[in-house]
């Protein structure tokens, strides 16, 4: 049985964990490697046992209903993983179900992916079906990507699967996973306004293709940046992992900073939809409030930012001081962001 998953008769519980992409954004639709880390927030899915497939979800206080036949709108991953479990799988999908949790949605948290795992988990134990991870991690981005119509790959729903820190690899189909030792301070944030994800994917992964005029020079010039800035992400998380398996912090914020100062210099300079004055100013806060390292986390623009802060054995009494992941937080309150310290514990 997975870890955060219930059972009591015919109904099932159980948390996903969202997740905080440390470096090597983008690199699993193009290829290369990534860092992840689980976070303290997730999604919930409650289950149980219907004679026809519903749901409801509380998503950031507002309440949403679905049943079977009707438009989904935004419940749409719920019928997504339904015909794709069953139809991969043969698990029947006749179930109530309930989504909740307190992790931000649209905030590159990878609340869609984590909504997703959980629902294939849920349909899966109410079978009494143990997948592997690797069967949830396909099930659930294929949901996502061919059923839902969201431009993703398959970073999210691994690192939410998992919910280990991870060195995640991405050989075209292939993924190779390996659980990395962690003992991170991070201080996380998000804009309250929703930047364009889906254009964002999509004007990156048009520039790594190269599908722009041959003859347009600056478009040209387009995707040699693109293509530079995904390869160094990934070259950095290379670099990330060694400094957590050496539990070299330091060398860890330089990683981290390298990939801001790519995504500052390559990519905002070159894509308007790119350009993100509020996530500069958030990186430089974090830095100026003692940081190791920040950057920008998951596809970027202005929607959420992380820095690694120096381990503290204990609690200052006297409150946030330089140098310490509270001094970050209150950065990034100051700046009008969402705003929480996050603690990664594992021995791997």
């Amino acid at each position: 049985m997975r870890a955060g998953l219930q059972r009591e008769g015919d109904r099932v519980a159980l948390r996903v964990p969202g997740r905080v992409c440390l470096l090597g954004e983008h690199n699993d639709w193009a290829g290369g490697a990534a860092v992840v880390v689980p976070m303290d927030r997730g999604v919930t899915v409650q289950a149980e046992l219907a004679d026809a497939l519903s749901a409801t979800a509380v998503l950031e206080g507002k309440l949403l209903t679905w049943s079977d036949g009707e438009d989904p709108g935004p419940l749409r991953f719920v019928p997504a993983v339904a015909a794709e479990v069953s139809e991969r799988f043969g698990i029947p999908t006749n179930a109530r179900l309930h989504i909740g949790g307190d992790l931000p949605a649209g905030r590159g948290f990878s609340s869609s992916a984590a909504v997703c795992v959980g629902l294939v988990r849920a349909f899966a134990a109410l079978a009494d079906r143990t997948l592997s991870l690797e069967d949830e991690i396909e099930a659930a981005y294929a949901a996502e990507r061919t059923r839902a119509g969201i431009a993703c790959g398959r970073l999210d729903p691994a690192a939410c699967a998992w919910g280990l820190p991870l060195h995640l690899r991405f050989l075209g189909p292939e993924l190779h996973a390996e659980p990395l030792p962690a003992r991170l301070a991070l201080a996380v944030g998000s804009f309250r306004a929703p930047r364009d994800t889906a254009g964002i994917l999509e004007t990156l992964g048009r520039y790594f293709r190269g599908e722009v005029p041959l003859r347009d020079p600056e478009a040209v010039r387009r995707v040699g940046a693109v293509r530079g800035a995904i390869e160094g992400f990934g070259a950095q998380a290379a670099f990330g992992r060694v400094a957590l398996l050496e539990a070299d912090l330091p060398a860890l914020g330089g990683a981290m900073d390298a990939c801001q100062e790519i995504y500052e210099e390559e990519l905002m300079p070159a894509l308007p939809l790119l350009h993100a004055p509020g996530l500069v100013r958030a990186v430089r806060a974090l830095r100026a409030a003692g940081a190791l390292g920040a950057k920008f986390s998951g596809a970027g623009g202005d929607g959420s930012v992380v820095g690694l802060f120096p381990i503290r054995e204990a609690p200052d009494a006297h409150g946030p001081t330089h140098g310490t992941v509270g001094a970050g937080v209150a950065a990034l309150d100051a700046l009008g962001l969402d705003a929480f310290a996050m603690e990664v514990w594992s021995a791997a």
